[in-house]
């Protein structure tokens, strides 16, 4: 007799629990920690049960990354929620650790040295339009908000700022190691400056 087939719904949730699996490993061990095995040891379940719902790490990666882009996604609506709170530098900080810190980061090198992978990443950006382009318009936006509460001087240009920003934190998650990412400390500094840079000036 042949085993019960999973609902849509019960498939859908084990995808996501395995994959937040993978993230806390990526997190914890790095990207090369991530295997199949490793996964599901970190989930507590069979050792063939990720292979029933992956085809293999090729596609836990894809899906990991596509999980990622998701939830970045729900971080650039929340930007727009911190107008007028905080400090501008802080809440900038917030966003570019939001990105710097994502696993998706990590998989960055594999993925963009992967043809078939690096083609999935594309195709799913073009199919959902969440991307590394939506970097710019989540500074951007932000900015704009905070110009119209008064916190950014009316004179700037925070299309351009958006730009420049998203374009250094893009910069240093794909560049690893020939770029390395500043410390907290001075990632906080340099989010002050641009901060002070664009404040009205009374």
């Amino acid at each position: 007799m042949s085993p019960p087939r999973r609902s849509d719904e019960t498939a859908a949730s084990l995808r996501e629990s395995l994959v937040d699996h993978a993230r806390r490993i990526i997190e914890r061990d790095g990207p090369d920690a991530l295997t199949m095995r490793a996964l599901a040891t970190e989930a507590g379940c069979a050792v063939g049960l990720p292979y029933k719902v992956f085809a293999d790490r090729h596609e836990l990666v894809g899906e990991i990354i596509h999980a990622e882009f998701l939830r970045l996604g729900e971080r650039f609506e929340e930007i727009a929620g911190r107008v007028g709170t905080g400090t501008v530098g802080g809440n900038l900080v917030w966003l570019a650790e939001a990105l710097l810190d994502s696993p998706a980061v990590a998989l960055a090198p594999e993925v963009m040295g992967d043809e078939q992978l690096a083609k999935a990443f594309t195709e799913r950006i073009h199919t959902t339009g969440i991307g590394p382009g939506g970097f710019e318009a989540a500074f951007g936006r932000y900015l704009e908000g905070e110009q119209g509460a008064g916190r950014v001087d009316p004179d700037v240009d925070v299309e351009a700022f958006g730009f420049l920003l998203a374009g250094a934190v893009h910069n240093l998650m794909v560049s690893g190691d020939a770029y390395p990412r500043p410390s907290r400390r001075r990632l906080r500094q340099l989010m002050a400056a641009v901060a002070a840079a664009i404040a009205p000036h009374l």
